[in-house]
């Protein structure tokens, strides 16, 4: 922090916003008066260099999770991964080497009058850009000033809770709902929301962030509670929205409020979720009109070392889409051992009905082909550039690459080469001040330091109930799982749930632990119904007054250990 920050960092974004407004806006008054130079030129200094400051924070803030195996790069306008998603290589010529050159969302709708909205991320070329670093209040209005990446790691988090006195400012700045200290950190205030900020622990339940009183970061995911006491190795949290000049795609905005969590385990090498990083979006909608046939995706530039020379594939039961070298060798990248790089879409938006979009596509992206909003919003939906159909619905190399009889781009008889792709959710009904989730786990595959293309393929399962695994416990990890290579994958928590689909009761039962509490959460995140067990191996809950819908159970066993299951109630 330089000189002039620290000095104005005090000072409310509204009062520093008058203060430059005041010197800039004096009408047929010379900036600089050399007859009076030697009195007012430090004055002028200054306030050009806090207007410097102030206006330069259109660049986005940058910063990078690097906990486990992978180093990855994020910008505060939602830019992720831009030549920086960092694997270990297996060449002497390089320590580490990315496998994505390009990572962000794509939003399309359409307006009540059919007027088309949409909003791309992808390299942000020459300057080019749909979504800005800042925050959408309830009106739709920026506040830009919210420029920023927090960051904070599990070891401050210990340190924090080992004694909450001692301020670490990673965790009194964290931007938690009605922080008291967050101005003091920033120098610019915390937006007042009802639905709030960043997730926190919360530990008095009063939704209030208050470090002192033993509050900390947290994930604030739909269906994980703020009672939970869980945080991951390490965090990135930042705010972004798609409300400015649209000049990637030329579309109008959606007018959407993004905030995204992104997440790193750290556990030995080798171990499936070191390999991994896991990308939380929460998406509110801020315009007052219905958006209708909506589609929320993420476009990904796979870049396996050479990326000249990739196949991309996707597995449509797990929902999960991939990128390969397209041969054995990857020339001037991993050489004779490229890794998989895969991506599992682990949430995807709600309908108008609260249900979550079933319906996905996986097509490839011809980037040359780009030139109206309308072929960004055709590809959201599944299909070419200029509106024809994809094959099987817009679901791309559904079949498995090793098996010569299914459809991969192995079998297609394709030419390797560079491959971007966007995956996405609809078509679905978006209203007024909705809120959404999509959650992602980027994880990359490699058998051992010797493993080819055939051997990473065949362990992408495998590796994928690990990914899976960690999301649906909230994050808990109480063991780090082994390699895939020797063992198997770990077996979730030893309890049922039944029926599903449930109609007028839940039954939980555990064979092997006692069970401690049993809580019920609508696809919103909100607790509906919580029974404590007390140390018993089964329990009902009555559901008869539930309405149709997703729902999540949240089971913990007296020894602290946590499984959620999604349940549906006809």
């Amino acid at each position: 922090m330089d000189y002039l920050t620290k000095k104005t960092g005090n000072l409310r974004a509204k009062d520093r916003h008058k203060m430059v407004s005041y010197f800039f806006a004096v009408p047929n008054q010379p900036l600089l008066d050399m007859k009076n130079f030697h009195k007012k030129g430090i004055l002028i200094f200054l306030l050009l260099a806090l207007g410097s400051i102030l206006f330069s924070q259109t660049v986005p803030a940058r910063d990078s999770i690097e906990i486990n195996s992978i180093k990855a790069s994020v910008e505060s306008n939602g830019a992720f991964f831009r030549s920086k998603f960092s694997v270990p290589a297996t060449t002497a010529a390089s320590k580490s080497i990315s496998t994505i050159k390009s990572a962000g969302l794509w939003l399309g709708g359409r307006d009540i009058q059919g007027k088309l909205h949409v909003s791309a991320q992808m390299s942000n070329e020459n300057g080019k850009t749909d979504f800005y670093p800042g925050f959408l209040n309830e009106e739709g209005v920026p506040y830009a000033e919210f420029n920023f990446i927090a960051h904070a790691t599990k070891v401050q988090v210990n340190a924090h809770i080992a004694n909450p006195q001692i301020p670490i400012p990673a965790i009194y700045g964290w931007p938690g709902h009605g922080n008291p200290y967050f101005l003091d950190y920033h120098g610019f205030d915390l937006p007042f929301l009802p639905q709030g900020v960043a997730g926190f622990y919360d530990k008095d339940f009063n939704g209030q962030y208050n470090p002192r009183g033993g509050d900390y970061p947290g994930v604030g995911m739909f269906g994980c509670p703020t009672s939970v006491e869980y945080f991951p190795d390490e965090t990135l949290w930042f705010s972004f929205h798609d409300v400015g000049a649209h000049t990637q795609s030329g579309g109008e905005s959606m007018k959407m409020n993004i905030s995204a969590d992104v997440l790193g385990i750290n556990c030995p090498e080798g171990s499936p979720v070191d390999r991994a990083v896991y990308v939380h979006y929460k998406l509110t909608n801020r315009n007052t009109e219905v958006l209708d046939s909506c589609y929320f995706g993420v476009f990904i530039d796979f870049e396996i070392g050479n990326g000249d020379d990739d196949f991309i594939g996707c597995d449509s039961l797990r929902r999960i889409v991939y990128a390969y070298n397209g041969d054995d060798t990857d020339e001037g990248g991993f050489e004779k051992t490229p890794p998989v790089m895969a991506v599992d879409l682990l949430r995807g938006p709600l309908n108008d009905l609260g249900e979550e979009v079933d319906q996905w596509h996986f097509v490839p992206v011809d980037e040359t082909l780009l030139n109206s909003p309308q072929a960004y919003y055709n590809l959201l939906a599944g299909r070419h550039s200029d509106g024809a159909p994809f094959p099987n619905k817009g679901l791309m190399y559904t079949g498995n690459p090793l098996n010569p009889a299914k459809w991969s781009e192995k079998s297609a008889g394709n030419t390797p080469g560079e491959r971007k792709a966007v995956a996405s959710f609809g078509p679905f009904t978006l209203n007024p001040g909705a809120v959404n989730e999509l959650v992602l786990g980027y994880f990359w595959v490699r058998k051992d330091p010797n493993g080819n293309v055939a051997d990473n393929l065949s362990l992408i399962a495998a590796t994928d109930d690990h990914i899976q695994y960690l999301f649906y416990n909230c994050f808990s990890l109480f063991n780090c799982p082994g390699n895939v290579r020797t063992n198997n994958p770990t077996e979730k928590l030893p309890v049922t749930v039944s029926p599903n689909p449930f109609t007028d009761q839940v039954y939980v039962e555990s064979t092997a632990l006692s069970l401690k509490t049993i809580a019920l959460y609508d696809a919103l995140g909100r607790q509906i119904r919580q029974i404590r067990v007390n140390g018993g191996s089964s329990a009902n809950l009555q559901t008869g007054d539930f309405p149709p819908g997703f729902y999540w159970a949240q089971v913990r066993t007296e020894d602290g250990q946590t499984g959620s299951f999604k349940l549906v109630k006809e």
